[in-house]
């Protein structure tokens, strides 16, 4: 089983810093990669998979720096991007198999290996559609599929359920689950519950910062004392809203909302603290 090693990369486009002095070991499990739009996900994990390469620092596999490895790191790897190309006019099929050809699958596993990972994402009986007359959802599942053709020790998702119904983001989760217990798994997302759900390991991006990182309950706990909740009037709800940083509203009976919110001290008289969830966490170092 691979080790990934990330050795203070850094990376600036322009002269700006889109990721700075990243310093991180992953071994196998799943890990979320979280941050707002613009805070350097996609970056590192171009470089993690050498579209990129980092300005400042290493990337090591195996304790080897994945830029002398070539092509034995490549098929190491399964990569979706946020952005995929294909070819609208080709079937599923074709697609796969040019997919399975760039990818070195051998010729006798790659049928197997194409059926396998359609029926895994439910698309087998799509497999003699065009790309061009598939959904969003579905194109993006055909993304899932050929990320892991070569059946690949690290595995990297960048927004992976962009497009996804609700039905299908739920299917996903639990697929990834499965994977994270053979591989290393780098799922990229700013969809809160995505990661929430199936990481076993987490990290948090501002600004191309790591601005945290460990297991959810460790990163939660480090909140305790600082998540609020208290039964407002609409008025004071409003008021509440601008004075502090404001995880949700909820309207209640008899008019008034039920106000949760962050603060280092006691917002209101009658506010009770409240357990930290992950929404919460994010918002706190996004708003820092």
């Amino acid at each position: 089983m691979p080790e990934l090693r990330l050795e203070h990369i850094s990376k600036c486009y322009k002269g700006l810093s889109a990721v700075a002095e990243m310093e991180y070991v992953f071994q196998k499990g799943i890990y979320g990669l979280l941050g707002a739009n613009g805070a350097g996900k996609t970056t590192l994990l171009r470089m993690i998979v050498g579209v990129l390469q980092p300005d400042f620092g290493r990337i090591l596999c195996n304790q080897q720096d994945i830029s002398h490895l070539g092509g034995e790191y490549r098929r190491m790897l399964g990569y979706l991007p946020q952005e995929f190309g294909y070819y609208p006019n080709f079937t599923v099929h074709r697609y796969m198999r040019y997919l399975a050809e760039l990818k070195a699958v051998p010729p006798e596993l790659a049928e197997e290996r194409i059926d396998e990972m359609l029926n895994r994402v439910g698309l087998y009986h799509q497999k003699r559609q065009r790309m061009k007359n598939l959904s969003g959802g579905m194109i993006r599942r055909v993304g899932i599929a050929q990320a892991l053709l070569n059946d690949p020790d690290i595995l990297v998702l960048d927004e992976p359920t962009a497009g996804l119904d609700p039905r299908e983001r739920i299917r996903f989760r639990n697929f990834v689950s499965e994977l994270g217990r053979e591989r290393i798994v780098i799922l990229s997302s700013h969809i809160v519950a995505d990661i929430e759900y199936v990481a076993d390991e987490l990290l948090l991006m501002r600004a191309g910062k790591q601005v945290e990182s460990g297991s959810l309950s460790q990163i939660c706990k480090k909140l305790q004392g600082k998540v609020w909740e208290s039964l407002e009037s609409l008025e004071s709800a409003r008021r509440l809203n601008q004075e502090f940083v404001v995880s949700s509203m909820k309207n209640m009976e008899e008019g008034n909302v039920c106000v949760r919110l962050l603060s280092d001290r006691k917002p209101v008289e009658h506010a009770v603290l409240t357990e930290p969830g992950l929404e919460d966490v994010f918002l706190y170092h996004m708003m820092q």
